[in-house]
């Protein structure tokens, strides 16, 4: 009986054993879909070793899916690197610069000098230029008309702050305003666009060469027209917008003046204000008569042989009526003169 009961308890034993051992594999064996972690220790180690080894619990990762394990190895190693990979390369905005300046000036030609000097200093160049004023023929006789002139500019986007800075230096800028336009949005969008519109031109030159038939062929070549058509739109496109980011322009007006535009420093009164448009009316009556006296004086040997010519018309006029008043009074008086023998003889013959 002893015996029996020793075998049975032998049994359980063993049993027990048995279902320990599996229920710590399936513990230790535990699966994901990309990771896969290590075994521990078998039960029968010692305490000490089964410390150690839960220590010593690793993450094997495995693959992606697609790539290699060296490429992912690489990958990997430099995704956890100490950051001295580069960052992504991000594309610089598209920005367009343009400004309308005025400026003020009381030394006109000298002035103009200094425009072309500046334009060459900053490697820019003038677009379109006008003068607009008094001339030397108007000058030598005392016109009062002022000068002006007007630039369209072209300066390198990058030396544009330091040219607006120096064109204090030309006079008094009383109007100064700078516009931006970012076309960055529009521009990348051409630009895949046109990649795109390429990339189907090269695939469409692809099947041409493979083209058996007359049809295919006169089709592949409509099609490539029109893409030809669309590239070049886009390019020029492209083309617009890089000149105008590389090179900022800047419309500049150039009036000649007696005084500089004074700068209010306080809040002009009424009394003030009418002090000024009086002074101002008053300056201008002055300016009319001097321009009318100086058109007068050049005016003046032609006025006087119009004024001769006028005479010797009115004279002849009135030559000419003097004329017909008397051949009118003689032809009365002659008529008279007839009358007069007719009724004397009437008068005898009563």
């Amino acid at each position: 009986m002893k015996k029996v009961l020793a075998l049975l308890l032998a049994l359980v034993m063993a049993l027990s054993l048995c279902a320990c051992g599996r229920a710590n594999s399936n513990a230790a064996y535990k699966e994901d879909g990309y990771s896969t972690y290590a075994p521990v220790p078998a039960p029968a180690a010692a305490a000490e070793d089964y410390e150690m080894a839960d220590y010593d619990y690793a993450v094997a990762e495995e693959p992606a899916m697609g790539l290699s394990a060296a490429a992912y190895a690489n990958e990997t190693e430099d995704a956890r690197g100490d950051g001295a990979s580069a960052a992504p390369e991000v594309d610089p905005e598209k920005i367009i610069y343009s400004s309308d300046v005025t400026v003020e000036t009381t030394v006109f030609d000298e002035t103009i000098v200094e425009v072309e000097e500046l334009v060459k200093e900053y490697g820019g160049w003038i677009e379109s230029s006008s003068v607009n004023g008094a001339n030397y023929y108007d000058a030598s006789r005392g016109y009062t008309r002022n000068r002006s002139a007007s630039y369209s500019l072209r300066i390198p986007s990058r030396r544009f702050d330091e040219l607006m800075g120096s064109l204090s230096s030309l006079g008094n800028i009383p109007y100064s305003h700078t516009y931006t336009e970012n076309v960055t949005a529009q521009y990348y969008d051409v630009q895949a666009r046109l990649t795109a519109y390429e990339a189907q031109e090269k695939r469409l030159l692809e099947m041409m060469e493979l083209a058996e038939t007359v049809e295919d062929v006169i089709l592949l070549e409509s099609r490539l027209s029109d893409l030809r058509y669309q590239i070049e739109s886009l390019q020029s496109t492209l083309n617009n917008w890089d000149r105008r980011v590389s090179y900022s322009s800047v419309y500049l007006e150039i009036k000649e003046v007696r005084e500089y535009t004074p700068e209010p420093e306080r809040r002009i009164s009424y009394g003030e204000e009418l002090a000024g448009a009086l002074r101002d009316g008053l300056q201008a009556v002055g300016s009319f008569f001097k321009n009318l006296l100086v058109f007068l004086a050049e005016a003046l040997p032609l006025l006087l042989v119009l004024g001769a010519i006028v005479w010797l018309i009115v004279w002849l006029i009135r030559k000419a009526a003097r004329r017909r008043k008397a051949k009118k009074e003689a032809r009365r008086a002659a008529m008279t003169a007839a009358a007069a023998p007719a009724e004397a003889k009437d008068d005898l013959k009563e």
